[in-house]
């Protein structure tokens, strides 16, 4: 019985537990596919994933494996803007509406995955067909996909505008849509995959069922730069390619709907919600030098521009309204009043110039840190200039978009961005472990 015992005993000692730094890498793989899954189709998977990462990356932090990189910078530019909202008009509302690091929690999440990288895009894909199938369903039926047999069915045509599950904003789901469609279409140029095929297909449809013109605006601008990020256009494959390009969008443009959302940007002038976002715009510009110092350096802080801005927002549309002898007098009745359907523009009011310098700082190293960046397996290069091309589309369509203000695409863009910085840095180094032990 003694010697059971020390053999027992023996066994206790030489048995090696798991090291805290294995359960951070498992609890961000699990937070890593709860998010993938959720980000387009649930809020409460992505709180549960979210939950889960954020328990990973404290389990990372008691570990000593967690450090700030380098290329955390930009994110730690925009962790601080958000912050800047304390400075607002009101300091009470402000702290209301900060949660700056749940925000960024995706990022910090994705971009400390250590494995799985290729089945994560892989699920990527898979969960872009369901989101698109889900939006193409809204579309044509008018249901979610999960009421679609429960109710009477009803055949919508011209389809109405398409969303996702939980989304807060048809514009968050073009946008989010567009840069999806982006990135798989930009990785099926390296890759010969069925999922990354089918994705793209099924991206570039909802897209268009969604109706968001900002969103098309980018994704127009994202086909148009592929060819200058993927090497294997040759000169004489890129008149084919935008060839192709042009005969997709004119026949496009043939289908009732689609003409008559661009028709309507077209003819601007007697767009009354156009017009809106000129007034908006021209509002911003006219209030904010008005205001006392601090104001102007650090914005009105997040909601807090309303009766500020209300009385040149009014003066602007007004105006606008008079000059192309539009009817406008419902305006003052509109929901949405601190909204300026604009990125730049509603960093300005919310931030101030202070605020405003940082998002272009953020983005200046985003774009650098891609461009600059030397992976070296195809997987990983392919990963980074098709994340890079969705980014630009994000910055274009963003013009026209309010992106902060909604969560669901906060969310994505963290989720993007930390996924390409995780690729970058450990595709590359498993090939160079696998060169050293070779």
């Amino acid at each position: 019985m003694q010697k059971n015992f020390f053999i027992n005993y023996s066994f206790l000692r030489n048995l090696e537990f798991p090291s805290l730094d294995y359960f951070s890498r498992k609890f961000i793989l699990i937070s890593t596919i709860l998010l993938t899954i959720g980000l387009t189709n649930s809020i409460a998977i992505t709180n549960i994933a979210l939950t889960i990462g954020f328990v990973g990356l404290l389990t990372a932090l008691l570990s000593k494996t967690f450090k700030f990189k380098r290329n955390d910078t930009p994110i730690g530019l925009l962790f601080i803007q958000n912050l800047l909202s304390v400075f607002g008009v009101d300091i009470k509302n402000s702290f209301t509406n900060l949660n700056p690091i749940r925000l960024f929690l995706p990022y910090f999440i994705l971009s400390r995955l250590s494995e799985k990288h290729k089945a994560i895009v892989n699920l990527l894909g898979l969960v872009t067909i369901f989101t698109s199938i889900c939006i193409i369903i809204n579309a044509f039926f008018g249901y979610q996909i999960t009421d679609l047999f429960s109710q009477h069915i009803h055949f919508y045509f011209p389809p109405l505008h398409g969303n996702s599950l939980w989304s807060t904003s048809v514009q968050a789901t073009g946008s989010i849509v567009m840069m999806l469609a982006l990135v798989f279409i930009t990785l099926s140029f390296y890759h010969k995959s069925i999922i990354y095929y089918t994705s793209a297909l099924f991206s570039f449809l909802s897209l268009f069922l969604i109706q968001e013109r900002s969103a098309i605006l980018g994704f127009l601008i994202g086909v148009m730069l592929i060819p200058f990020f993927v090497k294997k256009f040759k000169r004489k494959h890129l008149v084919f390619y935008y060839s192709a390009v042009v005969l997709i969008f004119v026949f496009l443009l043939q289908i009732g709907f689609i003409k008559q959302r661009i028709n309507q940007a077209i003819k601007y002038s007697t767009n009354t919600s156009i017009l809106l976002r000129f007034a908006q715009w021209d509002a911003a510009i006219k209030a904010m030098p008005k205001q006392d110092l601090k104001t102007i350096l650090f914005g009105f802080g997040l909601n807090n521009a309303d009766k500020a801005i209300l009385p040149y927002k009014i003066s602007s549309f007004k105006s606008i309204c008079d000059k192309y002898s539009l009817h406008c007098s419902s305006y003052t009745k509109l929901n949405g009043i601190g909204c300026m359907d604009s990125l730049y523009f509603q960093i300005l009011i919310d931030y101030g110039i202070i605020g405003e310098l940082l998002l272009f700082a953020s983005i200046f190293i985003i774009l650098k840190n891609n461009l600059n960046a030397k992976p070296i397996s195809k997987f990983s290069i392919a990963f980074n200039k098709s994340t890079t091309i969705a980014f630009v589309s994000f910055l274009v369509s963003s013009f026209f978009f309010s992106a902060f203000l909604y969560i669901d695409f906060v969310y994505f863009l963290m989720y993007l961005l930390g996924l390409n910085e995780s690729i970058k840095i450990w595709d590359s180094s498993d090939i160079i472990n696998k060169i050293k032990y070779m």
